[in-house]
């Protein structure tokens, strides 16, 4: 699994030297989707950066959203280049070490968005619900908050943590060999998100 290569990534199984570099695989026509997509997301992120710079009525919320946006921001950035060597280096377990950073960053992204959306909702509603103590309206909009945060972005939590820890080697051999066309993809595919599995 990734896990293991957080310290070399090309060591797991050696696909860079066992790949057959005759044709392009399908991870190899894709990287540079994938590469377009990190750098789209980075330059939103750093968008993000700047508005959270803006006057904020809450520090701590502020700084978490101000760390998010920089973490995404870096980890879109770490994903692309790592992509782009993969890519000069034919290695599909680079290519997926890589994916791990995107689908980290994109929760990192979105977290910081959301936190926005969380304040924003917290001052149009306490000015009307007056009734309800300001420590339960916050306790309601978190709660609501952690739910929709898992429910939008379940797609990319699913795919880190399958990246991280549920996938045993021999799944996270088969993953490589499907996008080497070493075998034919199954229907169970965890990186739904990643461009490759768009066209």
């Amino acid at each position: 699994m990734v896990v293991d290569l957080l310290v070399e990534p090309t060591s797991h199984q050696n696909y860079s030297v066992r790949m057959d570099t005759s044709a392009e695989k399908p991870w190899q026509k894709n990287a540079p989707s994938q590469i377009v997509l990190d750098s789209i997301f980075a330059a939103l992120a750093a968008l993000w950066i700047t508005f959270t710079l803006q006057e904020h009525p809450y520090i701590a919320i502020k700084i978490l959203e101000l760390t998010s946006a920089l973490l995404s921001f870096f980890f879109f950035a770490i994903s692309a280049e790592g992509t782009t060597t993969a890519y000069d280096e034919r290695d599909v377990v680079q290519f997926v070490y890589y994916l791990l950073w995107y689908n980290a960053a994109v929760i990192l992204l979105g977290n910081a968005i959301g936190l926005e959306i969380l304040v924003h909702f917290h001052q149009m509603i306490s000015t009307q619900w007056t009734a309800v103590p300001p420590w339960l309206l916050w306790i309601i909009l978190v709660a609501a908050y952690l739910v929709a945060f898992v429910l939008i972005l379940w797609r990319w939590i699913d795919d880190a943590t399958w990246l991280l820890w549920r996938a045993s080697d021999a799944e996270f051999d088969q993953y490589c060999d499907e996008l080497s066309d070493r075998r034919i993809p199954s229907f169970d595919q965890p990186l739904v998100d990643a461009p490759h599995f768009w066209t």
